[in-house]
């Protein structure tokens, strides 16, 4: 069952290059679905074309910042995640450590001055089992910029 949906901030990441700048670590007692993803940059008019990959990882990789996922749901008595942070858990900044690859999903190219706003249909939705990490970075090294946006998912418990 469907314990909410929360997102993993991501805020103002400079200096991208094609390692994991964002990563998702699920406990053990729970999985989640990507329900989507949103990036764009802060500070450039140039037009450029980026590709994402969504990697599934078996092992941690090392990230600078912790971040704790938020709940989009905001009414009176909002629902913590129960995905904590921590450097090797949920976590942004660039890896220092890319942990073991599974598999790889390439996400749409966009152009930076409208951003990446990826919303998979229901059906196709990436699942992580317990105990498993999830990566977002570039395919390759991006321009200069500053980076911001979100990853949201749902606990499925």
């Amino acid at each position: 069952m469907a314990k909410g949906v929360f997102g993993l901030p991501i805020a103002a990441l400079t200096a991208l290059t094609a390692v994991p700048f964002a990563q998702l670590a699920t406990p053990a007692t729970v999985s989640i679905e990507i329900v989507a993803i949103e990036l764009g940059q802060e500070t450039s008019e140039t037009s450029q074309q980026e590709i994402l990959t969504l990697t599934h990882r078996s092992s941690a990789s090392t990230l600078p910042t912790s971040t704790t996922p938020v709940p989009t749901d905001w009414r009176a008595v909002a629902i913590a995640s129960l995905l904590t942070g921590s450097t090797t858990t949920n976590a942004i900044g660039i890896a220092t450590v890319t942990g073991t690859l599974v598999d790889t999903l390439q996400l749409p190219p966009f152009n930076v001055l409208n951003g990446l706003l990826w919303y998979p249909p229901s059906d196709m939705r990436p699942q992580l089992a317990p105990s498993r990490f999830l990566t977002l970075q570039f395919k390759t090294a991006p321009a200069a910029n500053t980076w911001s946006g979100m990853i949201y998912f749902r606990e499925l418990g």
